[in-house]
């Protein structure tokens, strides 16, 4: 798979070292359920992996237009890619509380994350919210999540272990 993707600091969370052997790129929701049930079993492996040199990972939240996922597009827009330590935080607490930011009524989202998790809207939103919509689009992605592992795509019944793929 050839990709097309902006990497740059403003628009993802880049983990690693350029030069490690293997490469992921992950496209994920806040509030989507298949995201969360990828991303909590695997992100001890995600950062063990990273912290050995193994892995680069970028990490973009792509707002799809999907009626259970608006509360997870509104939380993706809180995320500060300019300060990836704190936004992992963020990311990781909202993950293992995901049920409760998907019930909230939509109005009560914004509030709800800036009281629970501290944040505030990224002064960059709308630019990241452009930007990944376009590098979805030009790539053909359709799936939350989907994973492009050293250019091979993973999505819906074909993800996979982390573990597996290293």
């Amino acid at each position: 798979m050839t990709m097309n993707f902006d990497f740059s600091d403003e628009t993802t969370i880049n983990l690693g070292q350029p030069t490690a052997p293997h490469t992921l790129v992950a496209i994920l929701n806040l509030g989507c359920k298949d995201t969360q049930a990828w991303w909590l079993p695997n992100v001890e492996a995600l950062f063990k992996a990273v912290d050995a040199g193994e892995l680069y990972v970028h990490l973009k939240f792509w707002n799809k237009v999907k009626e259970p996922l608006r509360n997870g597009n509104l939380a993706n827009g809180y995320i500060d890619y300019q300060h990836p330590e704190q936004a992992l935080t963020y990311i990781e607490a909202v993950f293992q509380a995901q049920a409760v930011l998907r019930d909230l009524p939509n109005e009560s989202v914004p509030a709800y994350l800036e009281k629970t998790y501290g944040v505030k809207p990224a002064a960059n939103a709308a630019v990241v919210k452009a930007t990944i919509d376009r590098e979805v689009a030009d790539n053909g992605i359709t799936s939350l999540p989907t994973l492009i592992f050293d250019g091979q795509d993973y999505f819906d019944e074909q993800l996979v272990p982390l573990s597996t793929l290293i």
